[in-house]
């Protein structure tokens, strides 16, 4: 089955062309059935490539290349073919990813059907929704980083068009215009930083990059600057301090596309960016070190940001940059497993969080969970998956992501205590937020009367993909911690001189020596993590046991009543920090700061270029042009036209005159000045 992989990420491409352009907009289309087909065939390749790998029938890694182009060059008298190859490559991380990729997508896709089926643009939703799955399978596949960049790419632009979904709004238009302009400044790095790979290596190929710094043929300082250059790519795509700006406005498209955004596609691509070119990083540990410190002051400032929002999509919008948070600083910790694990659990329980919080939304008309309350009492179904979600994301024992959680404190605590400590603050404040959402949503009396008894159970479409979600969220954990299957299924790349093992034939790309490659490195400098420890045991069974449930309990008891005022006596005790939260710590107003300051320098500018550039310098020259034109037309009017009219006109005269003179029509007169002149022509050439 594994040999048709390649066929993973076309499928819902050519789905989305058909769907697009298959009939006109039709609220009930049965065009997007041919999308949830797709993935379902999708979701089917990826299982078989999965328990494939898990049951032993399927080596991995697997790659297979087809030649894309071919360039001929000479480097130093050497003829080379450069031949860019494209195809898969297959590994354990990738073969988990497209299963919960295509799962997730699936889920979302038959929620939507339900969820969109009033929308005006309900075909091209889904369109959308198929087009973007198949980008980040792309990216998932791809083996090499060139078609990699291709799916990023078109994976901004799809998320461009789900987020400004309704464009007849203003809202959503501000929000996609900040996500677009917010991510390619972090695209920008990303590319320069496969340039300077490719300069230094010769190759887009991962397993031919993965071998040449594993035998030490990149110099440290450009590994360094190429790590720097990832990261500020995955800070764009997924949502790092300080461009995390754009994630909570994104909640301005459909929820299903939110829901896609946040749990699988979108967000998870810089991290798994990070991961595919791990190696990169293990050569840079300066870029390693960055990584876990920006994680751990993003998960903490996000985290922060959700306890005071009171909007259902933004408290998960928060949660989602900061969990993202958790995973970057486990990746920087040199937690591969656990990041990846963490990516894989939280797909999950963030997809059902945002399909529930739709649901909710869908009944009840409002984002405000202050007008909600009481929903368990006629939402049953939503309010036990949602707090399978809640449980989760907390990390509640056996939810998935106490097992993925509890690894990246692990990581965090054999790497460094300063970054533990405010990681497990941070992980009880997710605790905390979570909980909170859950209270004020379903708990308690109802706060809007109207609104509760409007509400009623989604239909069968919306509720039987949160079940299924929601089964993930409890067992993916436990499966995929059993028996060591995290390990396997997530292993860390080495970074020694043995070169990479690929299980399939090596790329057809002939590669010269690199230009200006630095000599193989001593292998022996890199340093090998010391052998994990386990936390103490006051920590390993007192954080599930106490910390995390008190936490919630915390929550619990601080909301749970209908104007919770002990919450609001702490909110107005604390204002000025409550603000400080509220305003998303400052960063939007100092991103506009930065754009009114850029629009300031482009209007001094424009200034300098209108009144001094063109009015003084071109506008200048020109008049003076005009002056010096004056004066040579004056100049050549009064002198030179003169002295030449009064030559010609003397001439004139001396010819009426000596014609006066001399013409009487005397045929042999005529022909006596003319044998004079004659003469008189001779004599002077025969003199000279």
């Amino acid at each position: 089955m594994i040999e048709y992989a390649w066929l993973i990420p076309l499928i819902p491409v050519a789905a989305s062309l058909i769907i697009l352009f298959g009939a006109k907009e039709d609220p009930h289309s049965p065009l997007p059935w041919i999308g949830i087909g797709a993935i379902a065939v999708c979701l089917a390749l990826s299982a078989a490539i999965l328990w494939g790998f898990v049951s032993g029938g399927v080596a991995l890694p697997y790659e297979k290349n087809w030649d894309w182009f071919s360039l001929a060059t000479t480097i130093g008298g050497q003829s080379f073919v450069w031949t860019v190859p494209v195809g898969v490559l297959i590994d354990p991380p990738a073969a988990v990813l497209l299963f919960v990729v295509s799962l997730v997508s699936l889920m979302v896709q038959v929620y939507s059907i339900s969820y969109m089926h009033d929308d005006t643009r309900f075909k091209r939703f889904f369109a959308f929704v198929s087009f973007f799955t198949a980008a980040m399978l792309g990216l998932v596949v791809s083996s090499n980083i060139l078609v990699g960049f291709m799916c990023w790419e078109l994976m901004g632009l799809t998320s461009y068009l789900l987020i400004g979904f309704w464009f007849e709004r203003p809202g959503p238009c501000e929000a996609q215009k900040k996500a677009f302009m917010t991510t390619k400044l972090g695209d920008s790095g990303l590319y320069l930083a496969l340039l300077l790979l490719y300069a230094k290596t010769g190759t887009f190929q991962l397993t031919q990059l993965h071998q040449h710094f594993a035998l030490g043929l990149v110099a440290p300082a450009a590994a360094t600057v190429a790590a720097f250059g990832i990261l500020l790519g995955a800070m764009g795509k997924s949502a790092q301090a300080p461009l995390m700006v754009w994630l909570p406005d994104a909640m301005e498209g459909p929820t299903p596309g939110s829901a896609l955004i946040h749990a699988a596609t979108m967000v998870a691509a810089g991290i798994l960016v990070v991961s595919k070119l791990y190696f990169v990083f293990l050569a840079a540990p300066l870029a390693m070190e960055t990584a876990a410190w920006l994680g751990l002051i993003t998960a903490f400032m996000a985290a922060a940001m959700a306890l005071v929002s009171h909007d259902i999509k933004r408290v998960l919008a928060f949660s989602t940059v900061s969990q993202l948070g958790f995973m970057m600083c486990a990746l920087g910790c040199g937690g591969f497993t656990a990041g990846l694990f963490h990516l894989t659990t939280h797909a999950f329980f963030k997809a059902l969080l945002f399909l529930g919080a739709g649901s909710v939304i869908h009944a009840v008309h409002t984002n405000d969970m202050r007008q909600m309350g009481g929903l368990s009492r006629r939402m049953l179904l939503t309010f036990a998956t949602m707090t399978v979600a809640v449980l989760a994301i907390s990390g509640i024992w056996p939810f998935a992501g106490f097992y993925s959680k509890d690894m990246i404190l692990v990581a965090a605590w054999n790497h460094e205590k300063a970054i533990f400590w405010p990681l497990l603050f941070t992980a009880l404040m997710t605790a905390f937020y979570m909980t909170r959402l859950l209270t004020l949503t379903f708990l308690g009396d109802d706060r809007d009367h109207e609104r509760f008894h409007h509400a009623h159970e989604s239909p069968a479409l919306i509720t039987v993909p949160l079940l299924v979600l929601a089964f993930f969220s409890l067992t993916a954990g436990m499966a995929i911690a059993h028996d060591g299957l995290a390990a396997r299924l997530f292993p860390k790349p080495a970074l020694t001189a043995a070169a990479p093992a690929v299980a399939a034939a090596p790329a057809t790309t002939a590669t010269p020596p690199a230009v200006g490659a630095a000599p193989a490195a001593n292998t022996s400098e890199v340093q090998t993590p010391e052998a994990e420890q386990e936390l103490p045991d006051w920590l390993k069974f007192g954080i599930p046991a106490f910390f995390v449930p008190g936490a919630m309990l915390l929550a619990f008891f601080m909301y749970r009543g209908p104007k919770f005022e002990a919450a609001e006596s702490i909110r107005n005790t604390f204002a000025p920090i409550t603000t400080l939260l509220d305003r998303r710590w400052y960063l939007d107003d100092a991103f506009l700061a930065l754009v009114a300051f850029c629009d300031q320098v482009a209007a001094l500018a424009f200034w300098i270029d209108a009144n001094i550039v063109d009015r003084v310098f071109v506008d200048g020259w020109g008049l003076l042009m005009r002056i010096l034109a004056e004066i040579s037309n004056f100049f050549d009017g009064a002198f030179v036209d003169a002295t030449v009219d009064g030559v010609g006109g003397l001439s004139n005269d001396l010819g009426v005159g000596l014609r006066s003179l001399v013409a009487d029509g005397q045929v042999q007169e005529y022909m006596m000045y003319a044998a004079i002149a004659f003469s008189l022509a001779a004599t002077l050439i025969l003199t000279r």
